[in-house]
């Protein structure tokens, strides 16, 4: 993962951020206007404690804008003070080269800064390279399943599939995230050694397809087979996709009830497997 040492990471408040903002999420993810967080929604949440980080192509008045990361200030549990992040994206021609990741490490320090220990936000369980990113890469864990969580969402990535999310949580402090900051990695694991969930099978397309899951295990660890390229699913099978869909949100519904959390991604060869860890959150986030 390239490091740009040009990069330029800071809070954005003022309305031509805010419109910068707006035509990036339409650039990332294709939305049609009325599905864009326009530029007066994210004044009013950057004015209420909220916070917009852009990244940019280095400084002078010709610079641009090629990431954001937009976060508002809310509950978790009803209880516990925490910073949701409601977007995040990358400009395209800017993507796999660090930027995502660096404004994750500006938003930590920034919520640090206001005295919240953690940041939350929702991901799609089909999803392995966002898996991979958010559990081994910055060390969140999930202990939620939503169901078709946004409901009908128009834009390019999402747009006939239910929205299923999970609620990733960052405990900024813990140290399970401090040795993954520091380049620690999830335990190694091997495919025969783990009992995994669901059955899958290939077929004629070349493409994996569910093919049951069990309930009832209680192994300390268990896989979920995920498919290793949604997108690309989605385009080339889109019925395929939403079968996936269904068997994920019935088999990982199940044991997320169950007290199990998912806490990283494995992959061997060209498939890609979530870990699902039966214990707590509190000894998860102890664990370096």
């Amino acid at each position: 993962m390239e490091l740009r040492d040009d990069l330029v990471i800071e809070p954005v408040r003022d309305g031509a951020g805010y419109r910068a903002c707006e035509r990036l999420q339409q650039e990332v993810w294709g939305f049609a206007d009325l599905a864009v967080i326009p530029d007066h929604l994210i004044h009013m949440v950057t004015d209420a404690g909220g916070l917009l980080l852009g990244a940019f192509d280095g400084i002078g008045p010709g610079r641009e804008m090629i990431g954001f990361t937009l976060s508002v200030v809310g509950l978790l549990d009803g209880q516990t003070l925490r910073h949701h992040s409601l977007m995040a994206a990358v400009r395209p021609d800017w993507q796999d080269r660090g930027v995502g990741y660096r404004l994750k490490l500006a938003q930590r320090e920034r919520v640090l800064r206001q005295g919240i220990g953690i940041i939350t936000w929702t991901f799609d369980p089909l999803e392995s390279r966002n898996a991979y990113f958010n559990l081994n890469k910055l060390g969140g864990v999930v202990a939620h399943y939503l169901p078709n969580y946004f409901g009908e969402l128009r834009d390019a990535r999402n747009r006939g599939i239910d929205t299923d999310r999970f609620l990733c949580q960052w405990h900024l402090e813990a140290p399970r995230v401090k040795s993954y900051l520091a380049g620690g990695k999830p335990p190694a694991l091997a495919l025969g050694d783990v009992e995994t969930i669901n059955r899958t099978q290939r077929i004629s397309s070349g493409l994996r397809a569910p093919a049951g899951f069990r309930p009832g295990l209680r192994a300390p660890n268990l896989l979920f087979e995920i498919p290793s390229d949604l997108q690309a699913m989605r385009k080339e099978d889109l019925d395929l996709a939403r079968t996936w869909r269904l068997e994920a949100r019935r088999a990982l519904g199940t044991y997320l009830d169950e007290g199990y959390l998912v806490t990283s991604l494995f992959r061997q060869g060209d498939r890609s497997f979530l870990v699902l860890e039966r214990t707590t959150l509190p000894r998860i986030l102890e664990r370096p």
